[in-house]
């Protein structure tokens, strides 16, 4: 660390070849990465900076604007590639190493930049920084407002109402990232303050900094809710209470599914750190021994990684909807508890640590060069060219899929919308249909657009019999692809007669 307290170039250098390095390769992949990229585009061509459409015409709203926000500015600076689409979360993976770094003179003094590099060199964080989500950008924005709460609060004592205001607008832009999850870490403070520092936790909630958040937090929920009051009901029902205690969204909502999905992620995820933090501390029995005696000596350092780590851990073991990029927040804190040992370890001199790192950063950029030439069933870019291949898609209005998944990255390479709709006639029993961006196949014919359907190959046969029964329509098969495992056909639907 430079006596100025600011990060060493060296690990600038080395996030910003980290984030960077192939970055544009590998093409964009189905499903998420389509979704957003597609939103995106067309949030910066329709200029409605409100409400983003997924197709042009239906709301999307599964989440907040910023990565939208994000991906239109991304898009309209670079044009349309997977470049712009990975570079906001490029950008947010740097940030949040620098204010690892920050948090490492704290929770590290030794070697403050030893947190910064075990983040950046672990296989989880690396990889995220790689996939057009929100995760990479909450993660950002909560480690921000984590690093405004220490400065705030760094040794006990008075909280800084200064940095607890720069707190509470992080957490604002946090919320306006993913809703109600990228507050859980709120959670960990709020729970560090009660039982430790419980004198402190009134002016947690500075007037100033409750105003700042909810400006930021709330105005755009306020302003499409007004626009549709039912959208209320659609983020606290669908969004918040299904995610939570159903399994509505059918993401691994089984009794064993935080240990399916969350498990591998942090075995695999803090890799190859938390081996060696392990051996540093003597082993698993006495690296756990030392943990218990230092929140036994109310130590508050490990007091706060602790809650910040497994408080919010907790929370979406419990929770039905479950994803593997949930837990990305979570590598913070670990890798800040992962960097004390190691620090202390005689071992890691400079010499084997330089190594350590240098073996691990090539074979992380590998991985991520060699992912941009494996042929994989979700690639958008092999679809669209497949797409070109049968049909100009100058000659078409938009492409829809019937009764399946629609591949919204298409929308990058072909530049024509894309869409999905039921197989069939018939109004869906379900009260937030209206929001999922589907309406049904008669009500899409009678549209009478230049329109390509696509669907499975084993659907084409009903398909041709709903064209018929909707309005006497003919389907023309035109021809097929593959992907994402199955054999996709494509129709054209003609005038009967």
């Amino acid at each position: 660390m430079s006596r100025t307290g600011y990060p060493p170039a060296w690990l600038l250098l080395l996030f910003l070849v980290l984030a960077f390095a192939f970055q544009g390769t590998r093409a964009i992949w189905e499903p998420d990465e389509g979704r957003y990229s597609s939103t995106g585009l067309h949030m910066l061509e329709s200029g409605d900076y409100l409400v983003p459409t997924i197709d042009g015409e239906h709301a999307h709203l599964t989440k907040p604007p910023v990565v939208y926000w994000a991906l239109a500015a991304s898009f309209a600076t670079l044009g349309r590639n997977e470049w712009a689409a990975r570079l906001p979360g490029a950008l947010a993976f740097v940030g949040t190493g620098l204010l690892v770094f920050g948090l490492g003179r704290r929770f590290c003094p030794a070697r403050p930049w030893l947190p910064a590099l075990v983040y950046g060199l672990s296989l989880a964080p690396f990889m995220g920084a790689n996939v057009v989500s929100t995760d990479v950008l909450l993660v950002f924005f909560e480690t921000a407002a984590m690093y405004a709460f220490v400065r705030a609060w760094p040794g006990g004592g008075q909280l800084d109402r200064r940095w607890v205001r720069l707190m509470w607008l992080a957490w604002g832009l946090a919320f306006m990232t993913k809703g109600p999850p990228g507050l859980l870490p709120l959670l960990a403070v709020m729970a560090m303050l009660t039982f430790h520092g419980r004198a402190e936790l009134r002016r947690l909630f500075d007037p100033l900094g409750l105003l700042a958040f909810a400006a930021v937090a709330f105005t755009w929920f306020g302003l499409v809710i007004a626009q549709d009051p039912s959208r209320l009901g659609y983020f606290l029902g669908y969004e918040v209470y299904d995610r939570v205690f159903t399994d509505t969204h059918g993401r691994n909502s089984e009794w064993y599914g935080a240990l399916e999905v969350y498990g591998p992620v942090l075995l695999f995820g803090a890799l190859p750190w938390w081996p060696m933090a392990l051996t540093a501390a003597g082993g698993p029995r006495r690296a756990w021994a030392d943990f218990r005696a230092r929140l036994a000596a109310r130590n508050h350092d490990w007091l706060l990684l602790a809650w910040w780590l497994l408080l919010p851990l907790a929370i979406f073991c419990l929770a039905r909807s479950r994803l593997q990029l949930y837990v990305m927040p979570l590598f913070v804190p670990l890798s800040l508890m992962l960097a004390r040992p190691l620090a202390k370890w005689d071992w890691l001199g400079p010499r084997r640590l330089a190594a350590v790192a240098g073996l691990t950063a090539i074979g992380l950029l590998a991985l991520k060069g060699i992912a941009g030439h494996v042929h994989a069933n979700r690639d958008a870019r092999d679809m669209a060219a497949a797409i070109r291949g049968i049909v100009d898609p100058r000659s078409i209005d938009e492409i829809v899929f019937v009764g399946m998944r629609p591949f919204y990255g298409i929308y990058v390479y072909l530049d024509v919308p894309v869409e999905g709709v039921q197989l069939g006639a018939g109004t869906s029993r379900d009260p937030y249909a209206k929001f999922v961006a589907e309406e049904d196949l008669c009500s899409e014919l009678a549209t009478r657009e230049r329109t390509v359907y696509a669907m499975k190959q084993n659907r084409a046969d009903r398909f041709e019999s709903a064209v018929q029964e909707c309005n006497g329509m003919q389907a023309r098969l035109i021809g097929h692809f593959e992907a994402d495992g199955n054999r996709i056909a494509l129709f054209a639907v003609d005038a009967a007669g």
